[in-house]
């Protein structure tokens, strides 16, 4: 069995740090494109996070969320849709079942004069294994 960078047995993981990285990719075009199913399809239940939106508070659950996806619902749509990256991931495995994805966020948007603009954010997401998927467990946005 192979050992990885930090040491963890890679041969008993049931997902890649590609998978890893697909996953989260799948859940930063749910967030652009706005669509709240397949976010919260990927976000567990109980779900936690700090982000510059809570104002510093720890928010529970999806609902703090969901408010903003109906609130982009509710806006007209741009032309072009929102482009969100991942540059430099580190992957980091707490034993077989749980992760930790850090990385700066690239969002590409139209500005208000419709011009293009590239907002960056640092991230760190938290992935559990949770009856064999891939689940959405915690971040913190800053």
């Amino acid at each position: 069995m192979s050992r990885n960078s930090e040491g963890n047995e890679a041969g008993s993981r049931l997902f890649s740090n590609e998978n890893i990285i697909a996953v989260n990719q799948k859940l930063l075009d749910s967030i652009a494109s706005g669509n709240f199913e397949d976010y919260k399809q990927l976000c567990a239940d109980d779900m936690t996070c700090f982000e510059p939106e809570s104002c510093g508070l720890l928010v529970q659950g999806v609902g703090f969320h969901k408010y903003y996806f109906d609130l982009g619902a509710m806006m007209s749509k741009p032309s072009m849709t929102n482009n969100i990256t991942m540059s430099n991931p580190h992957i980091r495995w707490l034993g077989n079942d749980a992760v930790i994805l850090s990385y700066t966020r690239l969002d590409q948007v139209l500005g208000g004069d419709s011009k293009p603009l590239t907002k960056t954010t640092g991230e760190t997401r938290v992935w559990e294994i949770r009856n064999g998927a891939l689940v959405h467990v915690h971040f913190h946005k800053s």
